[in-house]
């Protein structure tokens, strides 16, 4: 999709107005399943649907408007100290939890899809979640077939990676990557190519605790443990919050 900066003439508030394509090539049931997951969602680390409108060839979702950079941006300009990204990673921890417990699996974490505010409201956190075009409903029907992929290559877990089930566990993974680069500054998975990419996937890489032996071990050790490539092994969300709000408190 394309989004806008946008004015909500009726309640004179600003907005981001997404507009999907529903064209020949066009996924109606992809662009409702986003709507549906959103909908479902009402957090302050998780971008807010506020209306959903389909109109001739176009699917528009609209919905908060955040002021801010993505974490990608951060990460790239090496714009972030330690104790903000225990922030952001206990709001997006939160914001997991959440999803999980409304039975949305979010399915594409990546920096791109973290928002972080200019100024964080009272309510808000310091990251909001967006972007749930990929997401899965349990319960619901699947948009994809077995061995389909969907998600960004760089960040998927390895069942993920090889079309197989995508639980919690795959989320949790994939946000463990997201803080793993925010911390040190690379993706141990990405290659060169597409390709390079993919044959790294699941394959062992140097771990954040000797990448980066200063910070506390405990926090290391989450997140080590998170990238695990067996899902039953990475521990939980709750397990990874508790460990950021612990260390950001110390």
């Amino acid at each position: 999709g394309t989004v806008w900066s946008a004015h909500d003439e009726l309640l004179h508030r600003p907005v981001a107005l997404k507009r999907i394509w529903l064209g020949p090539d066009g996924d109606l049931e992809r662009a409702t399943r986003e709507a549906q997951a959103s909908a479902r969602l009402k957090h302050p680390a998780i971008v807010r649907l506020y209306e959903v409108v389909s109109a001739n060839d176009a699917f528009y979702l609209i919905s908060e408007l955040v002021e801010g950079e993505t974490l990608a941006h951060l990460i790239a300009a090496d714009d972030l100290q330690d104790e903000e990204i225990l922030e952001i990673g206990l709001a997006l921890t939160e914001a997991l939890a959440h999803a999980h417990a409304q039975r949305v699996i979010h399915r594409d974490i990546k920096p791109q899809n973290v928002l972080v505010p200019d100024r964080v409201e009272e309510s808000g956190g310091a990251a909001k979640l967006t972007d749930f075009g990929g997401a899965s409903l349990v319960g619901e029907d699947v948009l994809t077939r077995p061995g389909d992929v969907l998600g960004t290559l760089a960040y998927m877990a390895p069942e993920q990676a090889e079309g197989g089930k995508v639980g919690e566990a795959a989320d949790l993974y994939s946000l463990a990557l997201v803080l793993y680069e925010a911390f040190s500054g690379i993706n141990p998975v990405r290659g060169a190519t597409p390709a390079a990419t993919a044959r790294r996937i699941g394959r062992p890489f140097e771990s954040l605790a000797r990448r980066r032996g200063d910070l506390p071990r405990a926090l290391t050790h989450a997140l080590d443990t998170a990238l695990s490539p067996s899902p039953p092994d990475r521990g939980t969300v709750d397990r990874l919050r508790l460990v950021l709000a612990e260390t950001l408190e110390r």
